[in-house]
């Protein structure tokens, strides 16, 4: 029997178009599997995921990549991009943070990138976390 694994999904979380498919054809190049969401939209700018408690597709990833400039964010209604960071990390979700503001991170589960990163930094950053998932050999 083989023992290779199927590849790891990154959720990438980001409202601008261009930017979520630019960001997605680097993680497919490096190997991934990537499942894209825009964020919270109109109307009411709030997360499917926030109103039940946890995101369907945030379940089938490995690392969820979270642009914190959210639509939401712009018209300041809805879920806001912190709120999202939180069920992501509560539910135990493995994230990448782009954004403006400096933060805290949390050592094999949240690391934090300014907004608009190299290819190399953000594809470095998902297998960083990745690797040290269960299961995994570095």
């Amino acid at each position: 029997m083989s023992d290779q694994r199927l590849p790891d999904t990154v959720l990438l979380v980001q409202a601008d178009e261009a930017e979520r498919d630019r960001l997605a054809s680097w993680f497919e190049e490096a190997g991934f599997e990537v499942a894209t969401c825009p964020g919270p939209t109109g109307p009411d700018y709030t997360c499917v995921g926030s109103r039940g408690g946890a995101c369907a597709l945030a379940a089938e990833a490995s690392v969820v990549v979270l642009d914190m400039s959210l639509e939401s964010e712009a018209v300041v209604r809805g879920t806001a991009a912190e709120e999202l960071l939180a069920l992501y990390l509560f539910g135990g979700h493995k994230i990448v943070a782009l954004g403006s503001h400096p933060g805290g991170e949390v050592p094999g589960q949240l690391v934090r990138l300014h907004r608009h990163p190299e290819r190399d930094e953000l594809v470095h950053a998902v297998r960083e976390l990745t690797n040290m998932g269960p299961g995994t050999s570095t």
